[in-house]
């Protein structure tokens, strides 16, 4: 290959052609051809470049396909040779190009930096790995620590309750499907307390298996299977955006990680190709999603206060549970909610499309993405998910940026990936498989994103195909391509769940959480990165209880489906919809003629099914608070209780000047306190 000594342009080309051929082509700028070859054919080497091989000589375009074919990549030389269209496509650019060298030049050295030489990702794969591993860690003793409270067969909602309906369900519809397909996990094997700890220790164990760099592949789809397993009998405590994200990590991430029995720093592996752009559509589909959703979704009158620049001004207290942080930075002028909101929206929606573009530019997303994420820690308690998206956004740096980063020669990279265990073509086949059907899904939650809920775009549809939909049930069901957007709707009020319980003496006694707001001298937590499943679940139930107390008819059946649910202990196993209806409603409805019965009856039905699916598990909890002997709200068991009280008060941060102990200004909403008898 001959080409320019005297074009910087020309040589960063040649360096990084060069470290590509693996000594199969001799690299020689024309000024020294004729004395290394004096028998060397005379071209015009100055305005193109020259691949001379025995057959004979190619210029230009062809040349540069003609050198990758002898590299082993044929198909350009293929277009190139049997579609004119792209071989005088090609060639226009090239011959561009060539007459505008030095500004292409400045434009190289702008994106690229000092070289040309293609980048590798060892070190950005090997600190993946270990961030993966600590975020999983990190997940899965969160939940171990809350699990039998939660699932276990003495928590709110047990697994195998769980699994039962699914083979109910599977019984009654007579269908041939298989329960692993509706509910792909391990708790299938046998329904035990025990089986439940030991699905989560392999998930632990696979964790360490991957901070250490041992077996990474098997410890990834380990922890996948393992996190999958817990996560789809655990509704609606593992069904946060986090854990779907994870979920989507996991399974995207075995194409990226090396499939070899060791990674570690004396022998780092350059990723696949395909399993980098996976993680990297990922990083844009998080963030480009989020950013979207913001400006298509609307509250209640058709209100956006992320278009009006007005969410930052109650985000910080509305939050699910705010830190002592988040109370202070409550405090800035409302100058810098604008700002902070601003930049929000500059790395949510325009960053993200630097992942595309050559290594500086994308270094400048990461720095982005990264500190984006940083302040958003610092903000609120969201668990592991910063820390996830961190571990993402490290993908997009490369070797060179990194050894820069910690101080050279720690790291030996090594370009020749896969020494021990060698699936490339099997891995590549899988992978361009997975990336087909990830950005299948990702147009579907895209157009959705940008239909919004405008009342407008509620009878547009995407008409997929029925291998279309087949692939999105798969997504659903494994949980690993999931559609993104945290905060869609801003929430401008901060409603608070309150339960009390009444004792033999008359005196009211708080049910108290952990990690949510309670009294008002009471400083809010920080306590990254622990994931509060129920404390979590009840702002969402506050939020629900808000919308319905505006409906007399739905605040009236949701307050008989949780004295029914509590009184009765019931669950799905022995649920009747008759029990709904007391003595005094089966008198009135006797009544009524036949078709307004049928119309009560309907409506009824229809209502306490929404509860259901919205607040079984709510229900559940105050159940266990009313009839369970175990401890799990630090509830004084030597105490008779008669009454239950449940309460929706808002709350707000108090900043008033004459404040020098409260946090929170707290008021209780009207007509939204009921009792239920013990």
């Amino acid at each position: 290959m001959v080409w320019d000594g005297e074009c910087s342009f020309c040589k960063k080309f040649a360096e990084r052609f060069e470290a590509r051929s693996k000594n199969l082509v001799e690299f020689i700028p024309y000024q020294l051809l004729s004395e290394k070859y004096p028998n060397a054919p005379v071209y015009d080497y100055q305005n193109s470049v020259f691949f001379l091989e025995n057959s004979g000589s190619t210029s230009g375009a062809e040349a540069i396909f003609n050198f990758f074919k002898k590299t082993g990549i044929k198909w350009p030389n293929i277009l190139y040779e049997k579609f004119n269209f792209f071989r005088i496509t090609t060639e226009f650019f090239y011959r561009l190009i060539a007459k505008n060298r030095k500004i292409a030049g400045a434009l190289g050295t702008f994106l690229f930096g000092s070289n040309f030489l293609k980048d590798t990702f060892g070190i950005s794969s090997w600190l993946f790995g270990r961030f993966l591993g600590l975020v999983g860690l990190i997940a899965f003793l969160s939940f171990w620590f809350q699990a039998e409270a939660l699932i276990s067969s003495k928590g709110v909602i047990p697994f195998s309750d769980d699994l039962n309906q699914v083979k109910s369900y599977i019984f009654k519809s007579n269908q041939e499907i298989s329960k692993w397909l509706i509910r792909p996990s391990l708790l299938w094997i046998s329904q035990t307390d025990i089986w439940l700890n030991i699905v989560i220790l392999i998930g632990i164990c696979s964790s360490f298996l991957l901070i250490g760099g041992l077996i990474p592949h098997i410890a990834i789809m380990l922890s996948w299977i393992s996190y999958l397993s817990i996560a789809v009998v655990s509704e609606p405590f593992l069904n946060f955006q986090w854990d779907a994200l994870l979920l989507e990590t996991y399974f995207l991430s075995f194409f990226f990680v090396p499939w070899k029995l060791h990674h570690n720093t004396n022998s780092l592996a350059n990723p696949q190709a395909l399993g980098r752009w996976l993680l990297w559509l990922l990083a844009f589909k998080l963030m480009f999603e989020s950013g979207v959703v913001k400006f298509t979704f609307y509250g209640e009158g058709g209100s956006n206060a992320w278009r009006d620049l007005t969410a930052l001004n109650y985000h910080f207290w509305t939050q699910p549970i705010p830190s002592w942080i988040s109370y202070y930075i409550d405090k800035l002028p409302t100058i810098f909610d604008k700002a902070a909101l601003i930049f929000t929206y500059f790395c949510e929606i325009i960053i993200p499309f630097f992942i595309f573009f050559p290594r500086r530019l994308r270094r400048f997303s990461a720095i982005f993405l990264i500190t984006f994420q940083l302040l958003i820690l610092l903000s609120g308690n969201y668990g592991f998910f910063n820390i996830l998206t961190i571990a993402i956004c490290i993908t997009l740096f490369d070797d060179q940026f990194l050894n820069k980063v910690v101080k050279n020669n720690f790291f030996i990279p090594s370009i020749d990936a896969d020494r021990i265990i060698k699936y490339k073509k099997i891995r590549f086949g899988f992978s361009l498989v997975v990336l087909v059907c990830f950005l299948y899904t990702f147009k579907i939650f895209l157009y959705r994103d940008f239909q919004g809920n405008n009342p407008e775009n509620i009878n547009k549809t995407d008409n997929r195909s029925l291998l279309g939909q087949k692939i999105i049930d798969v997504a659903q069901v494994s949980r690993s391509m999931n559609a993104y957007g945290l905060f869609r709707v801003m929430t401008t009020t901060r409603p608070e769940v309150i339960i009390e319980l009444q004792d033999q003496d008359s005196t009211w006694n708080d049910v108290n959480f952990n990690y949510k707001p309670g009294l008002e001298n009471e400083r809010p937590k920080f306590f990254l990165p622990h994931m509060p499943r129920l404390d979590w679940q009840m702002w969402f139930e506050a939020l629900y209880l808000e919308r319905l107390v505006k409906n007399p008819f739905e605040y009236a059946t949701y307050q008989r489906f949780l004295t029914v649910m509590v009184k009765d202990d019931i669950t799905y196993s022995n649920l009747k919809m008759t029990d709904f209806l007391n003595d005094d409603s089966k008198k009135v409805l006797e009544k009524l003629p036949f078709n307004e019965q049928r119309t009560f009856i309907t409506r009824l039905n229809r209502s306490i099914n929404v509860h259901l699916n919205s607040s079984y598990w709510f229900a559940r909890m105050l159940s266990k608070i009313a009839n369970s002997k175990e401890n799990y709200f630090k509830i004084d068991r030597k105490k008779n209780y008669l009454k239950m009280r449940i309460s929706l008060k808002h709350y707000s941060f108090d900043h008033s000047f004459s404040n020098n102990d409260n946090w929170w200004k707290i008021y209780l909403k009207d007509n939204s306190s009921f009792l239920i008898k013990l």
